[in-house]
């Protein structure tokens, strides 16, 4: 009885030990590589937890770029359109001046280059990049959106080269395009200045800028006359849709704000699954030293005492 009961002993005694270096084991690991797993078989739900989390967090990464990325490029194109309507202001101001009856053909000529420098000028900054992405060419970003087709023989007279369509960023991290909303980040630019090739009466600044620099090359007065009211009324149009994407811009800044803050919980409760409590840790590791020694002297004087009594 004493032999059987001596050999239990001893092998509880055993696998007490052995569980002792194993736990032992386990937060030095955890102390060292600062995780409370690296491997499935380590914590199995944790580990799936992380994987969870680490889906949704790429997701929310690529979300949050977007969302950024669209802030920048609506606050380039509001900027944009602010110093064209000074532009065009400037433009109206000509028009006024040059539609005085003591202005002579030679004067009208002379202002004529100057308004088609002011053209140039708006156009190169329709022509704008935010990176490597044309801002006003819809969604065709790698093709420049305005050209001179024709400098020579129609010198004020400008082509839009993009394509129709918008690009948009998303306003969250659900699967579902109308659950999560959507903010437009790019703009036409045939919408935004219009078009003088391929609708030369039209009411957008473009059109409006070439029959202004026509009328001044051939010394029109009643076409220099009314520019007046049609460079007044692009200005407008142009204050108007600055003033929408500035709109656009404050609502997807205050959205990216809220995805920051969802991005960061998602991140602190990435850290509260995976990351090891270094104090609390080292307090468990000295308390396992202990345990362990203790196990490790009480494992000899058992095992002494059961030789004892069987070998008496």
């Amino acid at each position: 009885m004493i032999r059987v009961t001596g050999l239990m002993t001893g092998r509880e005694v055993v696998d007490a030990h052995d569980r002792s270096i194993e736990n032992l084991y386990d937060v030095d690991r955890q102390i060292s590589s600062g995780k409370r797993f690296e491997k499935p078989g380590d914590a199995p739900e944790r580990m799936g937890e992380s994987l969870r989390v680490n889906r949704t967090l790429a997701v929310a990464r690529q979300v949050v770029e977007n969302a950024r990325e669209g802030v920048v490029k609506l606050q380039l194109m509001e900027s944009i359109l602010d110093q064209v309507g000074s532009l065009v202001i400037h433009a109206k101001a000509m028009a006024v001046r040059m539609s005085n009856d003591t202005m002579v053909p030679e004067n009208r000529r002379v202002e004529a280059q100057e308004m088609l420098r002011v053209l140039e000028q708006i156009v190169s900054l329709a022509n704008t990049k935010s990176g490597e992405q044309y801002l006003f060419s819809g969604t065709n970003v790698t093709v420049e959106p305005f050209v001179f087709p024709d400098p020579k023989n129609h010198p004020a007279s400008v082509a839009y080269q993009g394509n129709d369509s918008r690009s948009y960023v998303q306003q969250g991290f659900t699967s579902s395009v109308r659950e999560a909303g959507l903010m437009r980040v790019s703009e036409v630019g045939s919408r935004m200045l219009g078009d003088s090739v391929s609708d030369p009466g039209g009411t957008s600044l473009l059109p409006v800028m070439r029959r202004f620099i026509n009328a001044l090359q051939s010394n029109d007065t009643q076409g220099i006359r009314s520019s007046i009211d049609s460079l007044e009324n692009a200005s407008h149009q142009i204050t108007e849709k600055a003033a929408v994407l500035g709109t656009r811009e404050r609502s997807l800044r205050r959205t990216l704000h809220r995805l920051e803050r969802y991005q960061i919980s998602l991140k602190t409760l990435k850290s509260e699954n995976e990351d090891v409590d270094i104090a609390k840790a080292v307090s468990e590791l000295s308390l396992n030293q202990n345990l362990l020694a203790v196990s490790t002297k009480a494992s000899r004087n058992i095992i002494q005492n059961t030789q004892n009594a069987l070998f008496s």
